[in-house]
């Protein structure tokens, strides 16, 4: 019953709204945004922190990865995964058995990144939807 609860309540709001094609193309823009500063983030901001930590190769390391970044995706649980992913950093990128059953499971539950980006990127776009101008600080602080 919920379900159809949820359908009348936002099929409500739409109806409200002045202009609905206006709405969709703030949200189109919106998620145009997140989603380029996802792939800079994941294909440009860490496979450089990566490589300048370690001194090797970034891609070479995610494609040993892949049965780990599969499970992932299919899963949709970084705790479902976390064996998998345990396995091929051993296996496959050699990395001690002491650092990568110590540092996985911390990482699978702080490691928000992506979320916080997210996160950003809405809350500017609700000051812009509803019109509230943001300083610099602001913006910073966000």
């Amino acid at each position: 019953l919920s379900p159809l609860g949820v359908l009348f309540l936002v099929t409500a709001k739409i109806l409200e709204m002045d202009s609905f094609a206006t709405v969709l193309a703030q949200l189109g823009w919106y998620f145009l945004t997140v989603l380029i500063g996802l792939f800079i983030h994941g294909f440009l901001v860490l496979p450089t922190i990566f490589f300048l930590f370690t001194r090797k190769n970034p891609i070479v390391y995610v494609l040993n990865m892949g049965q780990a970044i599969a499970t992932a995706f299919g899963t949709s649980s970084s705790s479902a995964t976390l064996p998998v992913a345990i396995g091929c950093l051993e296996d496959r990128n050699g990395i001690d058995p002491r650092v990568s059953r110590f540092v996985m499971p911390i990482g699978a539950t702080i490691n928000m990144d992506g979320t916080a980006l997210y996160e950003a990127v809405a809350a500017i776009f609700i000051s812009q939807v509803r019109k509230i101008p943001l300083s610099f600080g602001q913006l910073a602080a966000v």
